[in-house]
């Protein structure tokens, strides 16, 4: 659905939610407030991105800034962070090892202090990445960081969720009964009534259930399951 289309939907979902009440601009901050939250809660848009090396970068005093190299990060994505320990021209990618602050005091407890280096292991805390032990020299595009982005705003009638074109993403449509199901329970405290009241938590309920079915059809690989069933048990 459009951003038009889903105002539509929204507003006929509550009778109270007059354009007098819940003007349009209102709405729009909370569709794509809801369109956020599932992008962010399914990791339905993974994509990837190069920063640059910097020499000596990377450890405590001196990290990474997310918001800075990668200014659509919403969440890290299943591929991770590689460091190119090659040159620009002939790359070679090295994967590395993905680590918690905890980890790294337990296992690796020198980390701060560690001498630049050939990078082995990363750790993401709030908004820095650190890499242990930092590159010894820089090199452009010398980090290679799988991620999820954050979604971008639908701003005009015609734009569709999550990549605010319109262009619409088909394989995310199956989201957009959640978005006003999102919208609708933000709305209800708006409207007067009591956040601890039946209609509240019922709305609420109803968009974490139509969101947790859309993902789970949203994950599903026919391709896979048909292969898993031709190939049978593993013998060992």
């Amino acid at each position: 659905m459009t951003l038009l289309q889903l105002r539509q939907v929204t507003r006929a979902m509550i009778p109270g939610a007059k354009v007098e009440v819940i003007d349009n601009t209102l709405l729009d901050i909370l569709l794509n407030a809801g369109v956020k939250d599932i992008a962010s809660y399914c990791e339905c848009m993974p994509t990837s991105k190069k920063f640059d090396a910097v020499a000596s970068q990377g450890d405590i005093a001196n990290p990474y800034v997310i918001s800075t190299v990668i200014s659509d990060f919403s969440t890290m994505g299943s591929g991770g962070l590689w460091w190119n320990e090659g040159t620009v021209a002939s790359p070679s990618w090295k994967k590395l090892e993905p680590r918690t602050v905890e980890w790294l005091d337990e296992n690796r407890s020198n980390w701060r202090e560690i001498a630049d280096g050939t990078p082995e292991d990363y750790a993401i805390d709030g908004n820095n990445i650190y890499v242990v032990p930092a590159p010894v020299s820089a090199l452009t595009s010398g980090f290679w960081l799988s991620y999820n982005k954050i979604p971008t705003d639908m701003t005009t009638t015609s734009h569709y969720p999550f990549y605010g074109t319109t262009t619409e993403y088909t394989h995310l449509n199956l989201f957009d009964f959640a978005i006003c199901y999102f919208a609708r329970w933000k709305i209800i405290p708006m409207l007067g009534k009591d956040t601890m009241n039946d209609d509240f938590n019922r709305n609420q309920n109803l968009y974490i259930s139509e969101r947790a079915e859309k993902f789970g059809l949203y994950q599903r690989r026919a391709d896979i399951a048909q292969t898993a069933i031709f190939q049978g048990p593993i013998v060992r």
